[in-house]
């Protein structure tokens, strides 16, 4: 650091301001929600997110539903898959105005469903960047 670079920090410094430092990125949460109107939907279908994001699912309705990426508990095997060395996971029932959130560190394509729906169309994916 120069001499006139020096003295400026310490001056900042002495009046309690920090050295801006450059803006990290933030990581963010999507919204998908559980509809039931027309059919049973997850809402977006598909969510594109960045590592260290985290996807929180809401369901507003009295019927219960699931977020499932468990594999073993999927009716059709092609319904949920996991990127290589992903743990299955699964949201339990998510009640009337319950929720459920999951942060992934994990790039890859996340396909998933609600396992008392996934017969009717409720079936979802996250890509993650």
């Amino acid at each position: 650091m120069t001499t006139n670079r020096r003295a400026f920090a310490q001056g900042l410094a002495a009046l309690g301001i920090g050295a801006a430092a450059p803006a990290l990125a933030q990581a963010k949460t999507v919204e998908v929600a559980l509809k039931q109107s027309p059919k049973m939907l997850f809402v977006p279908g598909v969510a594109n997110i960045k590592s260290g994001d985290t996807v929180h699912w809401t369901n507003a309705y009295s019927t219960t539903h699931t977020v499932t990426f468990d594999p073993a508990k999927g009716a059709t095997p092609a319904s949920v898959a996991l990127p290589d060395g992903v743990a299955p996971f699964d949201s339990g029932n998510i009640e009337e105005d319950g929720s459920f959130s999951h942060t992934f560190t994990v790039k890859g394509t996340y396909k998933y469903v609600c396992i008392y729906h996934e017969a009717m169309g409720m079936v979802g994916t996250v890509i993650v960047s």
